[in-house]
């Protein structure tokens, strides 16, 4: 595999405000999320910390947005010196893995120096991923096969939707079955799932 194939796709972050991508920026990388994050608590891996999220998309932008690779061919041989190597497949799953795996608590947010709004940036970020194309991380696999066929995301049909509302008046949780809503009429068709 060359070169060129093992290059991942661009990623795209005109729908990130420019207040968003300075705060992609900001982070001082004290460690203060490190120690309130309940997803690290868990899982003890650094690369899903905030504040290596954030340095790993750093990473990525800065390379596809470099100035050097504007004024530099990157093929040339001062070129191939001075522009920075842009991220491969693996890095951007890698990033985007890590990215998911956050339970947007907003601890980090609260404890953070810089006041970076990681929730927003997180959801901004995953946009951009969705918009340029990158393939869905493993473990989402199943949910958007599910959210295809049965339009949600627990591999029910829909006839079985409401089954729970039945177990509940059954069990005296509620006291009555909920009457079922019926879309308004003048909406338009919801927007198909990208794979």
């Amino acid at each position: 595999m060359n070169e060129k194939e093992k290059q991942g796709k661009y990623i795209d972050i005109s729908n990130l405000s420019w207040h968003q991508v300075m705060e992609l920026y900001a982070c001082t990388r004290c460690g203060m999320c490190v120690k309130w994050c309940p997803v690290y608590v868990q899982d003890s891996r650094i690369t899903i910390t905030p504040k290596e999220k954030l340095r790993a998309f750093r990473k990525i932008i800065s390379a596809q947005n470099s100035l050097r690779r504007k004024y530099f061919n990157p093929e040339s041989w001062i070129g191939r010196i001075l522009c920075p190597k842009l991220p491969t497949e693996d890095d951007i799953k890698a990033a985007a893995a890590a990215l998911y795996e956050c339970s947007t608590c907003r601890q980090c947010h609260f404890v953070c120096p810089s006041r970076i709004d990681t929730v927003e940036l997180y959801e901004a970020l995953r946009r951009s991923l969705v918009d340029s194309g990158v393939p869905h991380i493993d473990t989402h696999l199943p949910m958007v096969a599910s959210s295809k066929a049965y339009d949600d995301p627990w591999q029910q049909p829909r006839s079985q939707r409401a089954r729970w509302t039945r177990v509940a008046k059954k069990e005296g949780r509620i006291k009555a079955i909920p009457n079922m809503l019926k879309p308004p009429e003048n909406l338009p068709p919801p927007k198909p799932i990208r794979e």
